[in-house]
């Protein structure tokens, strides 16, 4: 194994955690938007994120497009209450819900110092799906923009390609002008983070924070429970 040069992370859920914003920050919306404020925020909230868990499958597996996901699951969870919107007014409503999530984002000191530690000895990267304009704002209110140069930051929307495609790993070696096996690859996706980077050469590390299953293949470098465990593999 030739030495790591470079560590890439994965964004959502990996540098930042829906759980730290996530709830608040749809029911703030719900109770908020022309659309939702006045129907009763408890149901809603459930039937949004019934709604969610379905279309975030069929984005997974690359069925429809993120603009797609995060609108029908508004537009069906508003089906059973009879209120059609169209997609507009559902863009609307996730322009909102962003505007507000950053509202409670919370930067943490702890994994500024811990990757500007890292930053004194590999090149770090972020290698996440989404739109640019929307990943920049999670990363500038985490207070971790000034670790990552521009070029170090690949967005799918940039790309053309989501994780797990082939091709945003060839963007990703190519950008940064490395081997594979000089990369190592950490996020919480077993396919995004772990079975696409693995499948291209490079290493990884997947983030388990909720103990899920293991899958027997392809085997990680290792597998933590916190991002801080990283330097044992290092």
């Amino acid at each position: 194994m030739q030495p790591i040069h470079t560590i890439l992370f994965d964004l959502d859920d990996t540098l930042i955690h829906f759980d730290d914003y996530w709830n608040d920050s749809l029911l703030a919306t719900l109770t908020r938007h022309s659309c939702t404020k006045d129907l009763e925020q408890k149901r809603l909230f459930d039937n949004f994120m019934e709604m969610n868990g379905q279309f975030e499958a069929q984005y997974d597996r690359q069925q429809i497009t993120l603009r797609e996901f995060r609108n029908l699951r508004l537009i069906h969870a508003l089906d059973k209450y009879d209120r059609p919107i169209d997609m507009d007014t559902a863009d609307d409503f996730n322009t909102m819900l962003m505007d507000i999530s950053r509202e409670y984002m919370k930067a943490s000191p702890e994994l500024v110092r811990f990757l500007t530690q890292l930053s004194a000895r590999y090149t770090l990267g972020i290698v996440t799906n989404g739109t640019r304009s929307w990943q920049l704002e999670k990363i500038e209110a985490l207070g971790l923009r000034p670790l990552f140069a521009d070029e170090a930051i690949i967005v799918s929307e940039d790309v053309g390609c989501e994780k797990p495609s082939p091709g945003i790993y060839a963007h990703v070696l190519e950008r940064f002008r490395v081997k594979p096996e000089q990369v190592l690859f950490v996020g919480d996706s077993w396919k995004n983070d772990v079975e696409g980077p693995i499948r291209c050469g490079m290493n990884a590390v997947w983030l388990n924070r909720k103990g899920a299953a293991v899958p027997g293949e392809p085997k990680p470098l290792g597998i933590v429970n916190d991002l801080f465990e990283l330097t044992s593999y290092l």
